[in-house]
């Protein structure tokens, strides 16, 4: 019932408030939820999808033909794999989150999260999947932007995999500042026992799909995945929009 409502109050603003720009390069036109970027920026980003080759741990594009990129050479992840829709240096992929992100266009959401709900589908290393786990949000975070993009991804991911979301079995138990200005070494020991596992019973021999927006040096990720596992899940997957580049 609650999924029919969501569907309708989508379909009722996209009629009363359509966008009347594309969200990533601002040409004029008719969007909505369900095109929130004109014909071009569609093809952008589907061509951006296969223009380099990925790690095949951590889902980062490569610009050699090694199966592995440095840091998962050196310090393997302990999630199975990890996957994005496509490069985060690509301008339609980084501006599309941005504007989700600080710009709390939130109809985006739905369209992006179809787009990650397919990149999980047509992966088999993916499954099998129990659970979806958001990353949880910092404080700050939430108080500057009022919602967590990666719990709205999430809520799509989960509805078109037809599958269960629990965003209060991770906690965020230490607050940390912003990320994006730091270094590898500065994130890892920012985030360094940042989450825990509410309920580790519940999760206990568990398939987990992480759900994250962006994964870069993937301190965010290995850490979520570190917390999981010592709380006893099967395995941790990771899903996020977009992945940086690997050496």
């Amino acid at each position: 019932m609650q999924k029919a409502v969501v569907g309708l109050l989508n379909f009722l603003m996209d009629i009363l408030f359509p966008e009347t720009v594309c969200c990533v390069c601002r040409e004029p036109g008719r969007y909505s939820s369900r095109r929130p970027w004109c014909d071009k920026c569609a093809e952008d980003m589907c061509s951006a999808q296969t223009c380099l080759p990925n790690c095949d741990r951590c889902g980062k594009y490569l610009e050699t033909d090694d199966e592995l990129c440095q840091d998962c050479r050196a310090n393997p992840p302990d999630f199975s794999i990890a996957r994005a829709v496509g490069p985060y240096d690509k301008d339609s992929y980084r501006i599309a989150i941005k504007v989700l992100k600080f710009l709390g266009r939130k109809y985006l959401a739905g369209q992006m999260g179809r787009m990650m709900a397919e990149v999980v589908k047509n992966e088999p290393r993916f499954w099998p999947i129990d659970v979806i786990i958001p990353v949880p949000a910092s404080q700050g975070s939430l108080t500057q932007r009022g919602f967590n993009q990666t719990e709205i991804l999430g809520k799509y991911i989960a509805r078109h995999l037809k599958l269960p979301m629990d965003n209060n079995l991770l906690l965020r138990v230490k607050e940390t500042p912003a990320q994006r200005e730091l270094t590898r070494e500065e994130r890892e020991k920012n985030l360094l026992c940042a989450f825990k596992v509410r309920d580790p019973e519940k999760i206990k021999g568990k398939n987990v799909l992480l759900v994250d927006d962006v994964y870069t040096t993937g301190s965010t990720a290995r850490e979520c995945t570190r917390s999981l596992m010592r709380a006893g899940v099967g395995k941790v997957a990771v899903i996020t929009w977009a992945t940086g580049k690997g050496f």
